[in-house]
């Protein structure tokens, strides 16, 4: 057996026109189906085991399996010069149905080919798979219009899909890609190096469809352009490649682009030290005698655990490309910079010859509490234009941690996890951990690596469109976790002379206690230097909002809203104490923000004069589908979100993606709306953006530096408003986290006392807003009662006076677990300093279990003083050890029922 697969079928078929050397067009009439048995002649994978279909595209379509037959060519295949022999080239118009159908194989598999994709692809184009709506099957696609960057997806039913990190493929040269779904991953392999992969315990929904080869998909428009060679599918999940004939120094290559299991050799020690600290974090900083710079130590003084066991160097771009070809370059120690005058500041330099190109890398630990801010720059110092690839901003490996703790963004609708828990094993080499950001939704850039719940370590990222990822390396004896952040795959820009490039910058901190802890003492510092001035400064902040979607809209749901009902509605919320006013979608007509002169006639600058006469805020919603890439399109769109504050007279621009995205998933469209919106907040007094796209998708550091809130999430229910804040308070400010409760339909009103306080206070855990029909019932619902009105007045009155000093400043207890709409829930505040807090507690279903309360952070020394803003339960002086352990029993009869429960510390 010793002859290839190709050879056997040359030897058996002598009619077939395998190696072939020249582009032929395929025959149309009736391919007649291979009948013999072919057990044997598949290539050999691990342990001798044979693939359960191969396809290797020698001049035909014959399909190698048991029975044998010929794939169904749809439109015209082509045969060019391949990998291995000849393969099949398509055009973007034409595919390969294999007549594989998935249920044969079981809850583990592997789809593998060799691929040389052409430089133009079309939307969602798909390599190979067989997935429908609804969740079933598989495919490899490209990430929406991301040219050539593909990943991995399965579908689990009802909806449901998972999906791996996108990887780039380089066009005009052949790649090997392989999907595997293995027991509790999906895995993506590149050149045979595992390159991202996504922890999941979900089975796989088999698709109806058989599986094809240049499309993936039922819609035809979503076919690949490219040659693909060496089609195989296996039923089991492969780890080893070596069939595939895959050259050494290709895997070599790509290792140095992912993340794997094999530690990198540990850094000389260095020659030079620096050290910055804050309050809660310890980091050294060195460069070695060969100019490399390495992160010596990592500990948190409470604790004195040394998070970085092994140091390795940091790497520094290895090549560029200039005129066509890739440099390596030779990087060199230049100089270090210290500064004091805010904080610890070191500035490292690095510099290179050819071509001459600058790094400088930027530790910035400021007073207080909280992480290390880091910065990276490149600049092009040659004469020559120079393109850029990757740099992660952090990439160490971390010894001592037991779990790695991730965050979902909640977007469009809640996660089905929302908190991800990833428990590391020291057995359990090459586990992939990601944590993927794009303001078309995803995870918050922020993850945490806890020790026990008794310390640990945080990374964030303050970009739009990054990821942050993990992989436990085969290292004996407690897990040691490589942890890289920074790099999403798509950067890929060209340095004119004399031009910087910033690196997406990010945070690095350690923390004493639990994952509250970490947030809490994260918050303090997000709020001193990382959310705009007007919130540090301004305490009535965050605003009371009502969005006047369903209240001014010409019919219930409508997305075309009049003054009509504005007027009105103006006159019903101010004398509750309202203080913003928004005018959401489709209040303009046409394709610039020109007033539809029909439904306001009186224009948006009267509108707005109205709501300021009241002594409220006025905020316009706006739209379009420019590219932030762009620069032309950037300043088209800054000058039309211009006109909302210059001719209006509008406080705040309200972002979404009803016509177009918002910023883009690229780095380059994630710099260009950044730079936009410094732009304008720049050259506008008063600027403020509140920041939405389809929900709560653009929820990231970098967002919530230019944002006054985000809109939390794009469903309105008072369930999904407290799970996505449940979910986003562990890693964002809660002053910016937005409740949003209403509904589609424009139909959403709490009926009695009881549901006004239950829809408010899920709302307003954060920054209140709710988009629900006017007081006075203009859009379909019954007009509220003056009971209710009271009801409500005095639930805004009780937020701004007690609630929101603590939402600003005070710390944030998850004591409940995620809230599922059965079992009671709730959050809670206590500002230590002035001895004071609240607990929102929610009682969704009537016999809910009522087990005590457990606050969190008090001193267990002092006296509270506890008091109930409905009067449910009489008022009791209770011990901080008492309230924490055993905890305080609350009484609540109904369901859908709420209480704050007030506390603070007696002399």
């Amino acid at each position: 057996m010793g002859k290839t697969m190709k050879e056997c079928v040359t030897m058996i078929l002598p009619c077939s026109i395998s190696g072939a050397r020249k582009a032929r067009l395929l025959s149309l009439p009736l391919l007649v189906a291979v009948t013999f048995f072919l057990s044997g002649y598949a290539a050999e994978g691990p342990h001798g085991t044979k693939p359960a279909m191969e396809m290797l595209f020698e001049g035909n379509l014959e399909v190698v399996a048991i029975p044998a037959r010929v794939g169904t060519p749809k439109g015209t295949i082509t045969y060019v010069d391949g990998m291995h022999g000849a393969c099949a080239s398509f055009d973007g118009m034409c595919w390969v149905d294999t007549g594989f159908f998935q249920d044969t194989l079981g809850d583990q598999f592997t789809v593998e080919c060799w691929v040389n994709p052409s430089p133009q692809q079309t939307v969602y184009a798909d390599i190979f798979g067989n997935h429908v709506d609804g969740g079933a099957g598989f495919v490899l696609q490209q990430d929406r219009g991301k040219t050539n960057s593909y990943m991995a997806c399965y579908g689990t039913g009802e909806g449901r899909w998972v999906r791996t990190d996108a990887i780039t493929l380089t066009p005009g040269r052949w790649q090997h890609l392989a999907l595997v779904k293995a027991p509790r991953q999906l895995q993506l392999y590149l050149n045979g190096v595992l390159a991202t992969s996504v922890q999941t315990p979900a089975p796989v929904h088999p698709s109806p469809l058989p599986v094809a080869v240049g499309l993936g998909y039922t819609d035809e428009k979503r076919c690949f352009q490219g040659c693909i060679d060496g089609f195989r599918i296996w039923d089991k999940a492969l780890d080893n490649f070596d069939h595939a004939g895959i050259q050494a120094s290709e895997m070599q290559e790509t290792s140095t682009l992912f993340m794997t299991a094999t530690p990198r050799p540990a850094a000389d020690r260095p020659d030079e030290f620096w050290a910055v600290a804050t309050e809660d974090t310890h980091l050294s900083i060195g460069v070695t005698a060969t100019g490399q710079m390495v992160v010596r130590e990592l500990l948190c003084p409470a604790v004195e655990w040394d998070w970085i066991a092994r140091p390795v160097a940091f790497r520094l771009p290895p090549h560029v490309e200039v005129g066509g070809q890739m440099k390596a370059l030779k990087w060199q120690f230049v100089e270090a910079v210290v500064d004091k005058k805010d904080g610890q500041k070191v500035t490292l330099r690095f510099a290179c010859d050819d071509p001459a190109l600058e790094m400088t890398s930027q530790w910035h630990a400021k007073p207080g509490p909280g992480p290390i801010y880091h910065s990276l720059s490149l600049t092009n110092c040659s004469r020559h234009l120079v393109t850029v690839g990757e740099q992660p901003t952090f990439d160490l490996d971390f010894s001592g941690g037991t779990t790695l703790w991730r965050f979902h963004g909640d977007g469009m609708t809640p996660d089905p996890v929302g908190v991800y828990e990833d428990r590391l094993m020291a057995d359990d080499a090459g586990s992939h951990y990601t944590a993927r950001t794009q303001p078309t939704g995803g995870f918050i850039p922020y993850v945490v690596l806890d020790a026990g719940g008794q310390h640990g370590v945080y990374i964030g990222l303050e970009w739009s469109f990054c990821r942050i990822e993990a992989v436990t390396l085969d290292i004996s004896g407690a897990p040691v976790l490589r942890m890289r952040a920074g790099n999403a795959g798509d950067l890929h820009a060209e340095l004119a002379p004399g031009e910087t490039l910033p690196m997406r910058p990010g945070f690095l901190g350690t923390y004493q206690g639990d994952l509250d802890d970490a947030g809490n003492r994260l918050r303090r510092w997000v709020f001193q230097y990382c959310v705009p001035e007007v919130l540090r400064q301004d305490t009535g902040y965050p605003k009371v909002q009502w969005n006047a979607f369903a209240a001014t809209g010409k019919e219930p749901g409508s997305w075309d809203p009049t003054e009509e009902g504005y007027y009105p509605l103006i006159d019903d919320i101010a004398p509750l104490g309202f203080e913003e006013v928004m005018i959401d979608v489709g209040w303009w007509q046409g394709g610039e923000p020109d007033f539809d002169q029909a439904d306001w006639p009186s224009g948006m600058r009267n509108a707005a004069d109205y709501a300021h006469e009241h002594n409220m805020r006025f905020g316009l919603y706006w739209t379009d589908d420019l590219d932030m890439a762009e620069p032309a399109q950037r300043r088209q769109r800054a000058d039309r979100i211009r006109r909302l504050f210059t001719q209006y007279g509008a406080d705040i621009w309200r972002s979404d993606s009803t016509r177009g995205e918002v910023i883009g998933n690229s780095y380059a469209a994630t710099r260009g709306f950044y730079e936009m919106v410094d732009t304008l907040a720049s050259e506008i007094p008063g600027f403020q953006w509140e920041n939405c796209s389809c929900g709560g998708r653009i929820k990231d550091y970098g967002a919530m530096r230019r944002a006054i809130k985000v809109f939390n999430s794009d469903t309105y229910s008072a369930l999904h408003v407290r799970q996505c804040f449940h979910d986003s308070a562990y890693a964002m400010h809660p002053m910016q986290l937005e409740g949003h409760l209403g509904s589609v339909n424009g139909l959403a009103r709490p009926q009695g006392v009881a549901a006004v306080r239950y829809a408010f206070r899920s709302t307003s855990m954060g920054a209140p807003s709710w988009f629900l029909d006017a007081p006075n019932g203009s859009n379909g619902t019954e007009p509220w009662t003056q009971q209710e009105k009271e009801a409500l007045k005095a639930c805004v009155a009780t937020y701004k006076s007690r609630i929101r000093p603590l939402v600003r400043k005070a710390n944030l207890y998850h004591i409940s677990a995620r809230p599922d709409g059965q079992r009671r829930d709730g959050i809670e505040y206590y500002d230590p300093d002035m001895g004071q807090g609240v607990v929102y507690l929610f009682q969704p279903s009537a016999d809910t279990e009522a087990a005590p309360l457990r606050f969190e952070g008090l001193d267990p020394m002092r006296q509270y003083w506890v008091s109930f803003e409905d009067n449910s339960n009489p008022s009791c002086l209770q011990s901080g050890a008492g309230l924490m352990d055993p905890g305080l029993t609350v009484a609540l009869e109904g369901a859908r029922m709420s209480e704050l429960i007030f506390f603070e510390a007696t002399e």
